[in-house]
């Protein structure tokens, strides 16, 4: 993790197995919005959680996405679908091909710090080699953006 949480335009990191490059960040337009292109496979799955402060939605380029949203609703996207996940409550994403390629939009912005906090530069544009994360420093980290990491099931 890194003390340095302001991400900037055009910089790429890998976090969660996860690459990602900001394309707009809070400094870019004035707090409102935030957009990150990412390239996610399977063994980056993030666990259920739930956002207090901003809303997150996935414009799926390439592959396809699952979110299951509150208890029982599983939305499913491809290639010029999207998802919306709104602040408050509970969700998890699951990609159901090799590899997705997607815009996620953070509104407002701000989360995008949280990111930034807990990844670490990307030399290229390849996924990172898949490795476990530590969950209990993610869920730390998560917590101080107003994120909740919850419980499996």
């Amino acid at each position: 993790m890194t003390d340095d949480v302001t991400p900037r335009a055009g910089e790429m990191i890998w976090m969660h197995n996860t690459w990602m490059r900001y394309v707009a960040t809070a400094a870019d337009t004035d707090g409102r919005l935030a957009v990150l292109e990412q390239r996610l496979s399977p063994a980056g799955d993030p666990p259920r959680h739930v956002h207090a402060n901003e809303d997150e939605a996935f414009y799926v380029l390439d592959g396809r996405l699952a979110a299951t949203i509150g208890d029982d609703t599983t939305v499913s996207a491809g290639p010029g679908e999207f998802v919306f996940l709104p602040r408050g409550i509970p969700h998890s994403l699951h990609v159901q091909t090799d590899e997705v390629r997607c815009l996620v939009l953070l509104t407002p912005a701000g989360f995008e710090r949280f990111f930034a906090a807990i990844g670490r530069p990307a030399p290229g544009n390849e996924l990172p080699e898949p490795a476990a994360p530590d969950v209990a420093a993610v869920a730390a980290a998560a917590a101080r953006y107003g994120v909740t990491v919850l419980p499996p099931g």
